[in-house]
């Protein structure tokens, strides 16, 4: 905006002669207002509108002071019709609008506005609101030659108008400016002068009725009334000069010691945040971003507060140089500890498929670190003998400290594992060492079990662990039954001892942490142990489920020398078999660990989450059958298809005939003797073939009366000797046939085992 013409550059004439119609039409109300009132007239002279041209002028340029004049030429001319008289006190008001502009400029030529916001600014206005009365007094002495009662006409106009432009002007020009800026904020300097401006008038109203209006009431009348006028013109000149003077130096004095300074350091505090981004925190920090109040002298607590603003833009830069320093350690600490993840989890088998096609067992396990690094681990490795084991264990920690210590636990007790006769055994040595030079007090439950991939058999121990889920067997589903233990690495006084169980073909267990029963929800709700039990058995359902289809083909529907090799995939695909070997147990884990994902529903995770779950032979086909005679060729079958459904896909003459003599005499043999009370209950079969080791697993089991037909009396022939009483030649028969026979009571049920070779 430029103040010099008023108006936007560009903007055009039209907006010009708006502008100079408004100041015209505001000067004439303004003058014609107190033309109407009848004191103010004739000797007194009172125009109080005198001090409304010059700053219209002053303000808007040639606009305001050509409408100004318009407007006086106006009134002038609803009182006198000589022309050239007019024509002259029209340019005489020219000359009176203009001169404050005119000398304005020259004493402050940069100003885009005029604004009283300086002790300098406000003497300037009134040395030239003097003057510019004085010019218009020097100018109109010519044609004017009256006298008042008390003064020349001309010292009266003389102060009536310098009065008028203080009084008057002072706040349209304030005004004036005040609309200019818009939104715009006052500074601290702006609002100082409006105070020192309010303050001079209102002292100076003060003193007038002081030491004036005792004296006004001793002349006020009709007469006198001139008089009183002179008398108030020149005690309010004088005053006016002395209470604006001691403003301005005041003012002078505030600006110096506050103002001024505390809009410099407003005005570098918001510019700061711009030059911070642009010069950097290294700028702020080696003090060249400081406020320097090189010509300014504040009081001292603005010192104070400068210096105490330096000192901060200081220490945020170092501040931000240390954050950008902690930023770049932190990045550092994250790309090592993406190192020690990718250490710690190649650290942990994978090769599930290669142990699980060695050992006929399905196997899948995950750990889900709260952390980068975790506390939990899990093993699963080879041992002679055909065995295979499997551990899962928890650190009593989290994050670097438990992923230190789950290493020294891991390679401990695989170690102790490997060099002892038993699990109690290892896990009593494992112990001992791992409470040597244990100063962090750290410790590890642990649960671990090894399978004898070849019977079956399970022997186990637990160090304070959970207890596992045990799925698939013949029975029902549930808990298996653990001593708990102390863990490891807490007592070395203590000696572990493993216990042992047996599972049956297809049968499996889920080890896990607790940090799968212990995940919480958004509501602090745990998972727990129920809903980890409905969890598995709604996945492992399927997997135990009769194969009625397979179990219902005729005898001899798997045939030696088959013409086709679709016979074994039909058999198998009539089960329903998952198509690869480690599917059960990879379906277990991933139920889990999406079981886990869906209850926190992303609550942050508090301990890491760690499952492994293992099926021996994954592939047994389940019967159930009634107790009679007429059930066998079922059961036949289905031992003739589990064995058919290897790689090769037939199996020999020889092999057919002994499974079909196997099935048949375990049997009969639970069908004649199991139920003496006459009250039959399905018999459940179980028949897995183990590829690696050419071996058929058939395991009968039946809810009869007790009795162990692997320990028989010496045979007894019952009639023409075609049948036999249990434990006799039929038993022996069967032993001739196998390679091992092994019998167990278990949950109220005989359960007998057996384990034959086949040729392919």
């Amino acid at each position: 905006m430029s103040w010099a013409s008023g108006l936007p550059r560009g903007r055009g004439l039209r907006r010009a002669v708006l502008a100079c119609l408004a100041c015209a039409v505001a000067y004439f109300v303004v003058l014609e207002a107190f033309l109407m009132v009848p004191a103010f007239n004739g000797a007194t002279q009172i125009r109080p509108a005198s001090g409304v041209g010059p700053v219209l002028g002053l303000f808007f340029g040639v606009p305001g002071i050509l409408g100004s004049a318009l407007g006086n030429l106006v009134s002038d001319a609803r009182y006198d019709s000589n022309v050239p008289v007019l024509l002259v006190y029209f340019a005489i008001q020219l000359v009176y609008d203009g001169l404050p502009r005119l000398v304005w400029r020259r004493l402050f030529p940069g100003d885009e506005r005029p604004a009283l916001t300086s002790s300098s600014r406000i003497m300037a206005f009134m040395l030239v609101s003097f003057a510019d009365a004085l010019a218009v007094t020097l100018l109109l002495a010519p044609l004017e030659f009256d006298a008042m009662q008390a003064l020349n006409i001309h010292v009266v106009r003389l102060l009536n108008n310098f009065l008028s432009l203080m009084y008057v002007g002072t706040p349209l020009l304030l005004v004036l400016d005040r609309v200019a800026r818009g939104r715009e904020p006052a500074t601290l300097a702006q609002r100082i002068s409006l105070i020192m401006l309010a303050f001079a008038v209102v002292a100076s109203l003060a003193v007038l009725a002081a030491f004036v209006a005792p004296q006004v009431g001793v002349m006020m009348t009709e007469d006198r009334f001139a008089e009183v006028v002179a008398v108030v013109y020149v005690a309010l000149a004088v005053i006016t000069v002395c209470c604006f003077t001691a403003a301005s130096v005041l003012l002078h004095l505030v600006h110096r010691k506050l103002a001024r300074p505390i809009d410099v350091l407003a005005d570098d505090a918001r510019s700061f945040t711009g030059r911070f981004d642009e010069q950097g925190p290294g700028a702020a920090a080696g003090g060249d971003m400081d406020l320097v109040l090189a010509d300014e002298r504040p009081l001292p607590e603005i010192r104070e507060l400068v210096d105490a603003s330096n000192s901060m833009r200081r220490d945020l830069g170092r501040s931000v140089l240390a954050s950008e320093e902690a930023v770049r350690e932190r990045e550092r600490v994250s790309a090592e500890l993406d190192v020690a993840t990718t250490i710690q989890l190649a650290s942990l088998p994978r090769a599930f498929a290669d142990l699980g096609g060695v050992h006929a067992a399905s196997i899948d396990a995950f750990m889900c670190p709260a952390r980068e690094v975790g506390g939990d681990f899990y093993d699963c490795f080879p041992l002679p003998g055909d065995r295979l084991c499997l551990l899962v264990a928890d650190v009593s920690d989290k994050g670097m400290p438990a992923a230190l210590f789950m290493m020294r636990a891991m390679a401990e007790i695989r170690e102790c594992i490997r060099g002892s006769v038993s699990l109690g055994k290892a896990f009593t040595y494992a112990n001992a060492h791992l409470c040597q030079q244990n100063d962090s007090m750290l410790f590890v439950t642990a649960f671990a079990c090894v399978l004898d991939a070849v019977t079956g058999e399970l022997e186990y121990v637990n160090a304070g662990h959970m207890r596992p889920w045990r799925f698939c067997g013949l029975f029902e589903d549930g808990w298996q039954e653990v001593p708990a233990g102390l863990p490891l690495g807490a007592m070395d006084w203590f000696d572990f001892e493993s216990r042992r169980a047996a599972l049956v073909p297809g049968e499996g267990m889920l080890l896990y942490t607790d940090g799968v029963t212990e995940a919480r929800n958004a509501s602090g709700e745990l998972f727990g142990d129920d809903r980890l039990a409905s969890l598995v058995r709604g996945v492992t359902a399927d997997m135990a489920a009769p194969a009625d289809a397979a179990a219902n083909a005729p005898a001899g529907a798997v045939l030696i020398d088959a013409a086709t090799d679709d016979a074994p995939a039909a058999a198998a695909g009539a089960e329903g078999a998952p198509a690869s070997a480690d599917a059960p147990a990879a379906r277990v884990c991933r139920a889990v660990r999406d079981g886990v994902e869906r209850f926190a529903a992303g609550a942050e995770q508090a301990d890491d989450i760690t499952a492994c779950s293992f099926v021996w032979l994954p592939g047994a086909r389940t019967v159930v059958a009634e107790p009679c005679d007429e059930e066998c060729p079922r059961l036949q079958a289905a031992a003739r298809a589990a064995a058919g459904s290897c790689s090769a896909g037939v199996i020999s003459a020889a092999s057919a005939q002994a499974i079909d003599l196997v099935v048949e005499e375990l049997f009969i043999n639970i069908v004649r003797h199991a139920f003496p009370d006459g009250n039959p209950v399905p018999v459940r079969a179980r028949f897995a073939f183990d590829e690696a080791r050419g071996a058929l697993h058939i395991v009968l089991a039946d809810a009869g009366v007790p009795f162990d037909p692997t320990e028989p009396p010496a045979p007894r022939a019952s009639g023409d000797g075609a049948d036999l009483e249990p434990g006799g030649l039929g038993i022996l028969l069967v032993r001739s046939k196998t390679e091992a026979l092994w019998y167990r009571r278990e949950g109220g049920f005989n359960v007998v085992h057996a384990l034959m070779s086949v040729e392919l």
